[in-house]
């Protein structure tokens, strides 16, 4: 998918252990908390992980779904993996915290302490085993869900 130029001040960046508690609040940093902005959506990404996008970057990948005839299978099933889990209008409270909702939390498997990683225009929010797996096999990690994604891409594109 093709995006956007991302400014510098407005990129999310770096890598952060923090704690999902009791109810399901996770604090996200002040920096990264203002450069992703609110409202934003918040899916499961190809890895497994959730993946929480700007406006914008969201905006970008809803483009690329819709530039797509509707009957085109592979839109479909894109946009499904997309979208089918996504939560959107998601924001902070004064302390700096969003509710992950719940099945989202279950779907990445999110306990305790997870991991905050900024990817340029949308951060990841991986369990601390899972990103503990990724960083020992990058690419072996979360394959099959990512070659599904893939694949619907590339048909959705015309690409297969």
């Amino acid at each position: 998918m093709s995006s956007a130029h991302v400014p510098l001040e407005k990129q999310l960046i770096g890598t952060e252990e923090a704690t999902i508690d009791e109810k399901g609040r996770l604090l996200v940093s002040k920096k990264k908390r203002e450069r992703l902005g609110e409202p934003f959506v918040m899916s499961v990404g190809p890895t497994g992980c959730l993946v929480a996008y700007t406006v914008e970057a969201w905006n970008i990948e809803v483009g690329e779904v819709l530039s797509n005839p509707s009957t085109n299978l592979g839109r479909q099933q894109y946009a499904r993996m997309l979208s089918g889990s996504a939560a959107d209008d998601l924001r902070f409270d004064k302390q700096g915290r969003v509710v992950v909702p719940q099945r989202l939390r279950e779907l990445a498997k999110l306990k305790d302490k997870v991991f905050v990683v900024g990817c340029i225009d949308r951060m990841e929010i991986w369990s601390s085993a899972d990103w503990k797996d990724y960083e020992k096999d990058p690419d072996g990690y979360g394959k099959e869900r990512r070659e599904a994604f893939l694949r619907a891409e590339r048909q959705m594109i015309g690409k297969e």
